[in-house]
């Protein structure tokens, strides 16, 4: 016991170079350099030291312990700098010592334990005699005994944060409501990392990243879900849409940090190494016109371009009033105004047919009555009336109306001035003929 005391006299103090937050037992990243200050003091619980254990802080919020016991511990405002990783039997002290873990459910119990054990680790000759004869009222003795036997065997199993994408396809493909295009369910399955996070490029302004419930999210659990959507209103030529994956994995450490002066100890921390992982996926729109008219062309089931016949016979309700439903030139429900407007043909001559004034197909005759034109193929006033009866130019005329017979009426083009002088001569020319008349009798 005086052997193990005088140790203690030559370190002035069972130090513990502590990097607290109290109750936070998480690993943070290690920084390349920690810088300590003194924080409180707890007792010796084993009996073995007349000095208190003195406790240090720095900023980073992590516990860190003496590893030295032949040397001075740490004064507040020193310095250490980062050395090298410890071993895993270092590593399974800290990870199943105070804060990570409490025996006593005393925080200068536990973190004794701790610190006793890592010098008993690294110095068996020196202290495994001295500890065995300690006070051991509490217990503490046995369960550093414990976490050091312990420590001997551990191996590190920690696995390597890696990340597996998978998906279902990399094409995007039309909703049944042809309201988006969405890519089949995709997800990353993580190892050494809990979430996930997506970023979308080459897609459209609307495009969206959403769960399997069809919320817009960008972060996930491993595992998790998710689709790629495209509203089809947005979509007029081909993408080529880019999917990135990121997530940030991590190991534990037993970082060795060593001050500028070696007669003081070095310390050991519990960090973390921080891997970044990322991972592609390319997809693939083409757009799918099914059963659309854009841009005066129809588009039938199978978004091929076809004439307005095999729209009407793939497609359905195109122009169509049914069942208490008007369906417009794209066979989409519509109101009544609209479909007066995208689908009458009430009076019109089209496709050469002629359609009456309740737009159903009718004889030319029934077309002229019903529709209250008289020009129908004719060149009259200078001007050419087409199969519609509305005035066109002579190329349409001809196109319209073949040989059809056409009488100029060129009564319009004679003059009220022209009619009054032939009204006047022919006047004349008759008076002279009856006064000629006259005197040879």
């Amino acid at each position: 016991m005086k052997t193990l005391k005088k140790i203690m006299m030559g370190v002035i103090t069972i130090a513990l170079v502590f990097v607290m937050t109290l109750g936070n037992a998480s690993a943070v990243s290690a920084p390349s350099t920690i810088t300590v200050k003194e924080a409180d003091y707890t007792r010796d619980f084993v009996g073995i030291s007349n000095f208190g254990m003195t406790m240090f802080t720095t900023t980073d919020g992590t516990v860190i312990y003496c590893m030295d016991i032949d040397k001075k511990p740490l004064a507040s405002g020193m310095t250490a700098t980062f050395s090298e990783n410890g071993d895993a039997g270092l590593l399974y002290i800290l990870q199943n010592g105070y804060p990570k873990k409490t025996y006593k459910n005393n925080r200068g119990m536990d973190a004794e334990i701790t610190q006793m054990a890592i010098w008993w680790y690294l110095s068996e000759s020196k202290l495994s005699s001295e500890f065995k004869n300690a006070n051991d009222q509490y217990g503490i003795v046995t369960s550093t005994k414990k976490l050091v036997t312990e420590a001997r065997n551990a191996k590190d199993t920690q696995a390597t944060p890696s990340m597996k994408v998978s998906n279902d396809g990399t094409t995007l493909t039309l909703t049944s409501d042809k309201k988006y295009y969405e890519s089949g369910y995709m997800s990353a399955t993580l190892t050494g990392a809990k979430t996930y996070n997506v970023s979308v490029n080459g897609g459209t302004k609307g495009t969206t990243v959403v769960d399997a419930s069809g919320n817009t999210k960008t972060s996930f659990n491993s595992g998790d879900k998710f689709k790629v959507r495209v509203p089809a209103s947005e979509v007029s030529s081909k993408l080529n849409i880019t999917v990135s994956y990121s997530a940030t994995g991590s190991v534990q450490k037993a970082k060795i940090y060593k001050p500028a002066d070696t007669s003081y100890q070095r310390v050991v921390g519990l960090y973390e190494d921080e891997i970044n992982l990322s991972e592609k996926t390319t997809l693939s729109l083409t757009p799918v016109r099914s059963c659309e008219y854009t841009g005066g062309k129809y588009y039938g089931k199978e978004g091929n371009e076809v004439d307005e016949k095999q729209y009407n016979k793939e497609c359905g309700h195109v122009c169509e009033y049914t069942d208490g439903k008007y369906y417009g030139r794209d066979g989409k429900v519509v109101g009544k105004k609209t479909y007066e407007k995208e689908c009458s043909k009430s009076c019109e001559y089209t496709d050469g047919k002629y359609y009456g004034k309740d737009g159903k197909v009718v004889d030319k005759k029934i077309y002229e009555k019903e529709c209250g034109t008289s020009h129908i193929c004719e060149y009259t006033d200078d001007k050419y009336y087409g199969a519609s009866g509305v005035e066109v130019d002579k190329s349409t005329f001809d196109k319209e109306c073949g040989s059809e017979v056409v009488v100029p009426n060129t009564s319009s083009n004679v003059s009220p001035l022209a009619i009054t002088l032939g009204i006047i001569l022919m006047s004349a020319g008759a008076y002279t003929i009856i006064y000629r008349k006259k005197q040879l009798s």
